[in-house]
């Protein structure tokens, strides 16, 4: 969560800064409409990990809802890291900025844990228990 909003402040900042045809890249459309929905989504993903995190400390964290978390926060992460990158344009592939060093360090994320296909076979097998 720490990294996945670091990122997006940077980009935020980023696209505030950067100017395109005479204005900020943060104030045409698309990129208002991508910057709101990834920092609602950021919003709601931090509440459920808060629940995870106090479901935890009172050892009460379920392996299905852990799965869920990891599967959903490491996704978001990198719907995050990838719009980030966009907004940078050619800058993003540039290992100065920390976009870049985030999106090479952040991918094996969803892998290393369990990857997203697994954390889907723990819900799934839940769901569909008799």
């Amino acid at each position: 969560m720490a990294r996945m909003r670091a990122t997006f402040d940077q980009a935020l900042a980023y696209s505030i800064e950067r100017h395109a045809f005479g204005q900020s890249i943060a104030s045409f459309q698309a990129n208002r409409f991508y910057l709101a929905e990834l920092a609602t989504e950021i919003e709601v993903t931090q509440v459920f990990v808060d629940r995870c995190i106090l479901d935890a400390s009172n050892h009460e964290l379920d392996e299905v809802t852990a799965a869920m978390a990891k599967w959903w926060v490491t996704e978001l992460h990198q719907r995050v890291i990838q719009r980030a990158v966009q907004l940078h344009g050619g800058y993003g592939f540039m290992t100065e900025y920390a976009v870049a060093q985030d999106y090479l360090d952040s991918r094996v994320a969803t892998i290393f844990g369990g990857t997203t296909e697994i954390m889907k076979e723990i819900i799934g097998r839940r769901l569909t228990r008799p």
